[in-house]
């Protein structure tokens, strides 16, 4: 038999020594995490934001404080013209589009896993089946959609048994439409992860009293599932959001020249152009919306809980 502890020798938690103690116990617990996040996280990203007050020239970067890096990117320079404010426009673009796309297709799917699926051996399959695309690399499935789209791949065998091989449906590489269709289907699944994760903790019992109470099936979804659903949905959005915008990959393998998003146009500058402080602001414009779109998504969850 196990021999309890009396009271009176437990540690008091109002003790001074002792909450000294537990906050040096954490101290050296947490160390490690902020000295990684400092080393690799915080400094690069300080270095990169002063950078983008810099001038460029042609042997390296001036430290001389301005603001023309960010005129230029916003477009208000008139040595640029209008050129990255576009872009990052598309870019909002097209990441909405694939967040729309992407939560069209994991939301069914989501619902299938948590609800439908009885058996745990065929829900594990499944899931199983949603997780594999995440072993294999990112490069290695959008360079897969090249050689779906190309001219002698899977997509063009397909339209020339139907029939349809003269039609705009075989010009769908380096297109923007070919992006979409890479992106979505290499984000569906933290979709699919995010809200499921939330369907899976909803209470079973408002689902049955909505049931006993005489609603239909597609009433419950509407006033049950879906409203308790919506945290995984605008949690699994924001992060397709913010990763799809900023995505230079599927761009730069699928897309064509008319076809560049933000994330091109910051390689761009660091890589061929050796402008690095351009680059830097380009950057943190980018943060500076996805920081936005967390803020919103944060908004938003907050008032589904209230």
């Amino acid at each position: 038999m196990t021999e309890l502890i009396p009271t009176s020798e437990l540690p008091d938690s109002s003790d001074p020594d002792h909450l000294v103690k537990r906050s040096r116990g954490g101290f050296f617990l947490g160390a490690p995490v902020f000295l990684w996040m400092g080393l690799f996280f915080a400094i690069p990203y300080l270095l990169l934001f002063l950078q983008s007050f810099w001038e460029p020239t042609a042997f390296g970067v001036a430290r001389d404080w301005s603001l023309d890096n960010y005129r230029e990117v916003l477009g208000a320079s008139q040595l640029a013209g209008d050129i990255y404010l576009p872009t990052l426009f598309k870019s909002i673009k097209i990441g909405a589009m694939v967040t729309a796309f992407s939560t069209a297709l994991a939301f069914p799917l989501a619902y299938l896993l948590a609800f439908k699926v009885k058996r745990s051996r065929n829900r594990m399959l499944l899931y199983t089946l949603v997780v594999v695309p995440l072993w294999a690399s990112y490069l290695l499935r959008a360079y897969a959609w090249k050689v779906i789209l190309g001219q002698n791949g899977l997509f063009a065998s397909m339209l020339s048994i139907l029939g349809l091989e003269n039609t705009f449906l075989s010009d769908l590489l380096y297109s923007e439409a070919a992006i979409v269709i890479a992106m979505t289907q290499i984000f569906t699944p933290f979709m699919v992860l995010t809200i499921y994760a939330v369907l899976e903790r909803l209470p079973q019992n408002l689902i049955e009293a909505s049931k006993d109470l005489g609603v239909g099936r597609l009433s419950t979804f509407r006033r049950v599932v879906l409203p308790l659903s919506l945290p995984g949905v605008v949690a699994g959005a924001t992060f397709t959001m913010g990763l799809s915008s900023g995505d230079f990959v599927a761009p730069m393998l699928v897309g064509g020249e008319s076809d560049v998003m933000i994330a091109n146009q910051i390689y761009s500058q660091f890589g061929a152009t050796n402008n690095w402080p351009l680059g830097s602001a380009i950057a943190f414009v980018l943060l500076a919306f996805v920081a936005i779109l967390v803020w919103i998504s944060t908004v938003a969850e907050k008032r589904e809980q209230i």
